[in-house]
């Protein structure tokens, strides 16, 4: 996971543990979902990672504030993806 869970805590304003086990299932959601959509797994050192890592938070957040909900139009975050997604590159696209 490239967004622990205590940063996705802190992003969520999240206090105590009773939430951990579902928001780390979340992330790992959240990237699969990325990297369903085209976006290959960034690592830090690449020019894109923070964006990667915002994207995850987004979808994160998304997920664990709509549970249950109808899915919402985020144009932001698929703009975000869309981005990442046209980035596969490897050791190519990473910061030295």
């Amino acid at each position: 996971m490239q967004v622990t869970v205590q940063e996705m805590k802190n992003y969520l304003l999240i206090d105590g543990d009773h939430q951990d086990s579902v928001i780390e299932g979340l992330i790992e959601a959240s990237e699969a979902e990325l990297h369903g959509s085209g976006v290959r797994e960034m690592v830090e050192g690449d020019k894109l990672y923070p964006l990667y890592k915002l994207a995850v938070k987004i979808l994160v957040s998304r997920y664990f504030e709509d549970r249950g909900q109808a899915e919402s139009n985020n144009v932001k975050l698929d703009y975000i993806i869309s981005k990442l997604a046209m980035n596969r590159g490897d050791s190519d696209e990473t910061v030295q």
